[in-house]
């Protein structure tokens, strides 16, 4: 009798085709786009990042480095130069191409990974595809994530590992891992290790701390010089970065430059700003965390994140797109369906406007705004404060954790 046996090998390369023409037909399009919008001329954030890639293929002091014709110096840790000799050594187009093509596919992931499966599971697989895609177009609308684009920021890419890295089950491997890889880019993700604690996340936290110390021993086996200045000297500067009354930045540290300039008591009411507000977010983002909404804890972390920091660009702010899905989560757990829909078309309708641009900036002119001026100028401030209340206030719905819960986080 011969027996015969059956492998059902042909799914996987189709699967892997289609994924592949996905990504091809999107760098098409951001190639075409790119021209449309003359950003084969612009993307300065990205000239950085390739100039410390430039500087670390040359041998030279990355610290020291201005990028031709902006002046503007590299500020990240050494591995993010180490991360970004790739994108140095290709023809400038092509980074361009392909950098751009990684932020919009980040976009995709993060509503993949924010909405949640019973929105999912109203549609058939075609149907998802094409509300992926039209998510992904309409984002390009918001105010930080059309600025992370022109720029050729990093943030989607950042906020995208982060989500995705967190919202995995509590025992999947190397959980957190991730996010220790990203504050080894970008310091700025640093406050999320604070959340794992507050959770007793152990083995997450662990991780973290080892892909952070990862990327700081990539740095200096390979530029130990580079390396010492950075974590003993650049890391303190923050004024390498820009002006911190620019309008730009929307901190609580940019609003206390707004309002005071370089006044004594700008530092220390910064200081304090931001403690207390990091505490209320931990107790909050704890609470959203032990009754299972992971995507709005961690959106909700970020806000610290944004407030405390001592720069935060709008761009930084593309964690609107999960805050946002956690927003009318909430809205919706509480007051019903209509009033969750004109929530979320009110909060990215608002970042669509990109109100901050409508006042008097640049050139201290920050300064000498009116109280008038101030609210469109500090609107992403207003409008991340606005989201949290209501989080803080629908809170009070969520189901108390079980005792297993609670020993779980």
């Amino acid at each position: 009798m011969t027996v015969t046996t059956s492998t059902s090998t042909s799914p996987r390369p189709v699967v892997s085709r289609r994924i592949v023409l996905w990504i091809l037909a999107c760098a098409a399009l951001v190639a075409l786009g790119a021209w449309a919008y003359g950003l084969f001329d612009g993307m300065i954030d990205l000239r950085v990042y390739r100039m410390g890639g430039s500087v670390l293929l040359d041998g030279g002091s990355l610290y020291d480095a201005k990028l031709p014709g902006s002046g503007l110096p590299f500020t990240y840790p050494p591995f993010a130069a180490i991360a970004m000799v790739p994108l140095a050594a290709v023809p400038w187009g092509v980074a361009l191409v392909v950098w751009t093509t990684i932020s919009v596919l980040c976009i995709a992931a993060l509503w993949r990974t924010s909405l949640p499966r019973t929105a999912w599971s109203f549609f058939t697989q075609r149907k998802r595809t094409t509300l992926l895609v039209a998510l992904t177009a309409l984002s390009l609308l918001l105010e930080p994530v059309w600025q992370t684009i022109q720029f050729g920021q990093i943030n989607l890419l950042l906020t995208a590992m982060i989500l995705s890295d967190l919202v995995r089950p509590q025992n999947a491997r190397l959980r957190g891992f991730w996010l220790g890889v990203t504050i080894g880019v970008k310091l700025t993700p640093l406050p999320f290790l604070a959340l794992l604690v507050v959770t007793k996340q152990w083995r997450a936290l662990r991780n973290a701390v080892l892909g952070l110390l990862a990327t700081m021993a990539i740095g200096v086996a390979i530029v130990p010089n580079q390396s010492w200045r950075y974590w003993t000297d650049v890391v303190m500067d923050a004024n390498r970065v820009g002006g911190l009354a620019y309008t730009g930045n929307q901190s609580f540290n940019g609003f206390l430059h707004r309002l005071g300039d370089e006044a004594s008591w700008v530092q220390p009411t910064w200081f304090v700003l931001s403690a207390v507000f990091g505490l209320l977010v931990l107790w909050m983002a704890r609470r959203y965390w032990l009754a299972d909404e992971r995507v709005t804890a961690i959106a909700v972390m970020a806000l610290a994140v944004l407030y405390a920091s001592p720069v935060t660009w709008s761009h930084h702010w593309v964690w609107i797109i999960p805050l946002g899905v956690g927003l009318i989560r909430a809205v919706n757990r509480v007051w019903g369906l209509n009033p969750a829909v004109a929530t979320g078309v009110l909060f990215y309708g608002l970042f669509v406007l990109r109100s901050i641009w409508w006042v008097p900036f640049r050139d201290d002119r920050e300064l000498d705004w009116t109280f008038w001026q101030s609210i469109p100028g500090n609107s992403h401030l207003i409008l991340g404060m606005i989201a949290f209340i209501v989080l803080a206030v629908t809170s009070r719905s969520l189901p108390k954790p079980t005792p297993a819960t609670a020993d779980q986080a």
